[in-house]
């Protein structure tokens, strides 16, 4: 399988990257975060222009724009850190729903309303179906779910008499929020008390619901790992010691050199796995198994890589100031989400062990 970008997705990913350059300095992650008392509404005047640009039409995953279009997209906003609900709504909400026919909630998340995925039951480290569907009924409670203050949407998965299903609901209606602590306020993670009549719901496999948000957050991550990989070179290259750049030592290049690895491995990992999404040869187990090996490879590399650009800057990362607590932040939190990579790993290795694709 070719797992390179084409000419015209190599163009796409220059332009997103020129216009969050211009548009989403680091430093605007940093303005949304509750505790620098700055611009906790910044988001919605980006969110504004991501919408204006087409971006969240990604979310209908038709014509020229698939998977790997959306992979591209995502990966930029995670290098850029991007403060906005793009991936919570184009890439795990509309991700869940993609192929389950509920055309008209894909609509509205491609028209720019805020939509999140709420799959994680409390104490479950691998994403599932929280919500029990029954009478009509929605009910359940979902934890770390991402974005859910500024959602107008929330899609999650729920048991029902004939078996898993997606619903979607209105946050303002019957959806009780209680905010928890989250590692990266950019993106605030939240718990939500579901007890509502949704307003669409269709049957989906588990395995297919959740492959396409798994892909998404891979993107994201590799974005992560790629940018702080860059800031932690550029410094070792730069910042010199008993006459030598830092970077000359053993201890920080051979770090470094694990972490491009790394990087590259979850790079090739998410892209195939995108591709895969779009090939209609690709069983649901197939599907999900790429894409769960993608998000804990993709975790294991922004950890890394956020973790060694620590260390390589020393105290001056430690500061409020710098950058790379930004993309340590996001990235210990984007690599919990939808399963942490131990977890994915250990069900990848079951579901081998019983025979399963």
């Amino acid at each position: 399988m070719d797992v390179g970008l084409n000419s015209d997705q190599l163009s796409l990913r220059d332009a997103v990257r020129d216009i969050l350059r211009a548009e989403c300095p680091p430093d605007a992650a940093r303005q949304v975060m509750d505790d620098s008392g700055t611009d906790p509404e910044r988001w919605r005047s980006l969110w504004k222009a991501v919408v204006g640009l087409g971006w969240t039409e990604l979310a209908a995953g038709t014509g020229d724009y698939g998977p790997v279009e959306l992979a591209v997209v995502l990966e930029e906003c995670g290098a850029a850190l991007a403060p906005i609900p793009l991936l919570s709504s184009v890439g795990l909400a509309a991700g869940a729903l993609r192929g389950t026919g509920l055309d008209a909630a894909l609509a509205d998340i491609a028209d720019g309303a805020v939509a999140t995925l709420a799959v994680h039951a409390p104490g479950a480290r691998l994403p599932g179906a929280p919500m029990v569907l029954r009478g009509g009924r929605l009910r359940g409670r979902a934890v770390a779910v991402p974005d859910l203050g500024r959602a107008e949407l929330l899609v999650t998965l729920a048991e029902s008499d004939d078996g898993v299903v997606v619903a979607v609901a209105r946050c303002c209606d019957g959806v009780a929020q209680e905010a928890g602590e989250s590692t990266d306020p950019a993106h605030p993670l939240a718990a939500a008390d579901v007890d509502a009549e949704p307003l669409a719901t269709a049957p989906v496999r588990l395995q297919s619901a959740l492959a396409t948000p798994l892909v998404a957050a891979a993107a994201d991550l590799v974005g992560v790992a790629g940018a702080v990989l860059q800031r932690a070179v550029e410094h070792a290259k730069s910042r010199r010691q008993f006459g030598a750049p830092i970077g000359a030592f053993q201890g920080i290049k051979h770090a470094l050199a694990d972490n491009y690895v790394g990087l590259e491995r979850a790079r090739s990992l998410t892209y195939a796995a995108a591709a895969r999404l779009s090939d209609p040869d690709t069983t649901p187990a197939g599907a999900w198994t790429a894409a769960a090996l993608a998000k804990a490879a993709a975790g294991d590399a922004a950890t890394g890589c956020a973790r060694t650009a620590v260390q390589v800057h020393g105290a001056l990362a430690q500061t409020w100031e710098h950058d790379i607590h930004l993309y340590v932040r996001h990235a210990w939190q984007c690599a919990a989400l939808l399963g942490d990579s131990r977890a994915l790993y250990h069900e990848v290795g079951r579901r081998f062990a019983e025979g399963a694709e």
